[in-house]
């Protein structure tokens, strides 16, 4: 035995002279590093890019040992910095080859890191009009995205392919890549932090949106913009944040819903949204290239609608922007045409003809230029390269396949070597997992039995407390009967008080009995009917009027007419548990709101109340049976800590769903989710 695994570990030798040494790791982006750059971020955003770029220098050099993800953060921003900032296609081009460099031996490492330096060196090449070159290293980016990342981490390149294409004026092409992003980051939300999902699904519907109104298709346009501003509004805790970025891309949103409204001819909602973009990004810590973008776009509105007052009024602020020359603050190429033109048209209607004369000129010259500058970059088939590409990239894996191919040969006959060993091993234990196998499976019979006795036990103690409850039911009814009864009669002030006492107890007593029985509540005990829900929320309420009464309280009903497929007692002990509860915790002279409302395939019951709140510290606890988080009415009632209980095991037998939202001494809002 020794001198076969001896020989086994000759041969694993053997088998791992063929492969290459492993690589050691990188601690990762330091702390240092961190505030550094969170503090560049900021300074960018407000516009001091180069003085954003002069601290990172200073301070970078303070890290001692920096890393290889420090190291590539910082070339990173200074290559953003030469590319969208200074629009210096030397430096850009300087720093990304630096980026690639720094990451030569560590692309298993920094998967993420080297395909964003591949985009990076296709981003300068493209800048310096080399097309080919461009789509070269796009080309390995997607290559290595597709072999090295799944979907959940590959779709934020897949939208950069769509960006390529979009700059190539290829909008159609570019609207496929924009939906595969999109469609590709819906399944992997689970993956993401809440930021990352609302700013890339953001993106990439404005970005569809934006290539629909490109090629004229104005109502897919705003669907898509539309469903940007839905985004939007279904994370109003990404609102709370007010976070510079989050403001940006929803006025980014805004303005080009704006104008899609603006060229279907709807003035009122094309101004509103308009106004409202110009809002958030006409300030310097915003993008005021896109308010630029929407000024010009109301300008032409009002201009379309002969509001040429207003018009001016808007012109006079774009040609100040014009005036600034600073590169960070200068008004771009494109945005500068559209000025143009729109100032021609302005002029050209109020008559002013050498004005209107002298801008034509210059947007046809400014014109001339620009397309000059894209024509390469248009004509350049991105495709055919690809496809050339991947066939090389074929006959380059051939050669490397024959290499793993020997390797695999030899780990073939290791690993044989090794099933050989594991046979024996396994041939020589088999007498004792039998007998293993044998004891196990009595025991598990013996579980089975014993499971079994637990559940019977159970449902006979379930059993007979719903049995005995049940029949407390009548004597404490009849006991209440006879109560009012003596309330009429001829008694002293203190037996008048032990009869309210007594009918107080019998009260309570049978309320807690009502919980009792509806312990256990699940799917495969009720029955079910059609129930038309509001006309049974409408019973409960005037059944529970003399409580509300009693503390001068308001029950406010607003519903729907559904049907819901339920249990009627069920759902009336459900609803009548959380108003009683309103009623109890809330002030005299309060008001209870009780509404229904639809969501997709789901029926909602809202109860909201102003009463006390629950405590943090009962919040977890209030849906467990027999809690001890119950506490006394605000008129002094009593509370058996079941009703809630009660409820949630009701609503999950119905497949539905229960929860709450509450503020102290501000009040309480239940939901009741119910599936149609």
């Amino acid at each position: 035995m020794h001198k076969i695994l001896i020989s086994l570990i000759i041969l694993c030798y053997f088998a791992s002279c063929n492969r290459k040494p492993s690589q050691q790791t990188d601690p990762g982006l330091s702390n240092q590093a961190k505030q550094i750059l969170g503090k560049v971020d900021t300074m960018r955003r407000y516009k001091m890019s180069d003085q954003a770029i002069n601290y990172l220098d200073s301070t970078y050099h303070t890290i001692k040992n920096p890393s290889v993800k420090d190291l590539f953060e910082r070339l990173n921003v200074k290559f953003m910095h030469y590319r969208t900032t200074k629009e210096d296609a030397a430096k850009t081009n300087l720093y990304a080859d630096s980026m690639l460099a720094l990451l030569n031996n560590w692309q298993n490492q920094y998967k993420l890191e080297y395909i964003d330096a591949l985009f990076a060196k296709g981003d300068a090449t493209l800048m310096n009009k080399q097309s080919n070159t461009a789509f070269h290293y796009y080309y390995k980016a997607q290559y290595f995205a597709a072999k090295n990342l799944d979907k959940c981490h590959a779709y934020g390149f897949t939208y950069r392919l769509g960006e390529v294409r979009y700059k190539q004026k290829q909008y159609q092409q570019a609207i496929h890549f924009f939906k595969q992003a999109y469609h590709d980051s819906e399944k992997c939300n689970d993956k993401q932090t809440l930021y990352n999902t609302y700013l890339s699904k953001n993106n990439y519907l404005n970005s569809i949106g934006i290539c629909y109104e490109l090629i004229g298709k104005l109502d897919s346009a705003t669907l898509y913009y539309k469903k940007a501003v839905n985004l939007i509004n279904q994370y109003p805790q990404m609102h709370q944040l007010k976070e510079d970025y989050i403001l940006t891309s929803m006025g980014i949103v805004y303005g080009n819903l704006g104008g899609v409204y603006a060229k279907l001819g709807q003035y009122d909602q094309a101004e509103y949204y308009l106004k409202k973009s110009i809002a958030i990004n006409d300030r310097p810590e915003f993008d005021e290239v896109d308010a630029l973008t929407a000024k010009i776009k109301l300008a032409k509105l009002y201009l379309n609608f002969n509001h040429l007052q207003k018009t001016d009024r808007v012109l006079k602020g774009l040609r100040r922007k014009l005036a600034v020359k600073y590169s960070e603050k200068a008004m771009p190429i494109e945005t500068q045409l559209k000025l143009y033109q729109l100032e021609w048209m302005y002029y050209d209607k109020t008559g002013n003809i050498p004005k209107a004369y002298a801008n034509l000129q210059l947007y046809y010259n400014k014109q001339d230029s620009f397309n000059k500058a894209s024509l390469a970059l248009k004509a350049s088939d991105i495709d055919m390269f690809f496809k050339n590409n991947e066939q090389q990239y074929k006959l380059n894996s051939l050669s490397e396949e024959k290499e793993k191919q020997q390797n695999y040969l030899l780990s073939l006959i290791v690993f044989s070597v090794v099933i050989i060993i594991t046979l024996f091993f396994l041939s020589h234990s088999r007498k004792k997992l039998k007998m293993l196998n044998r004891q196990t499976t009595e025991q598990n019979i013996q579980m089975q039995k014993l499971l079994k006795a637990l559940e019977l036990s159970q449902y006979e103690n379930t059993r007979m407390m719903q049995i005995v409850a049940h029949d407390l039911r009548s004597p404490l009814a009849a006991a209440i009967s006879i109560t009012s009864l003596l309330k009429d009669a001829d008694l002293t002030t203190d037996e008048h008080k032990m009869v309210d006492l007594l009918e107080t107890s019998c009260t309570h007593s049978l309320e807690m009995i009502a919980d009792l029985l509806n312990i256990n509540t699940n799917a495969n005990d009720i029955k079910t009917e059609s129930v038309v829900l509001k006309s049974l929320i409408m019973y409960c309420i005037e059944l529970l009027q003399f409580k509300a009464k009693a503390k001068e309280q308001n029950l406010i009903f607003s519903g729907i007419n559904v049907t819901i497929k339920a249990n009627p007692a069920k759902i009336w002990r459900l609803v009548s548990n959380l108003i009683v509860n309103a009623i109890k915790f809330s002030p005299i002279g309060g008001n209870i709101e009780i509404e229904m409302f639809k969501t997709q395939d789901k029926v909602t019951i809202k109860i909201k109340d102003q009463g006390i709140g629950i405590p943090i510290e009962h919040r977890d606890k209030i849906f467990d049976i027999f809690t001890d988080a119950r506490r006394v009415g605000t008129s002094g009632e009593h509370s058996f800590g079941i009703g809630l209980a009660t409820s949630k095991q009701i609503v999950e037998a119905h497949h539905g769903d229960i929860w709450f939202e509450s503020k102290i001494n501000e009040g309480s809002t239940f939901y009741i989710s119910l599936p149609l």
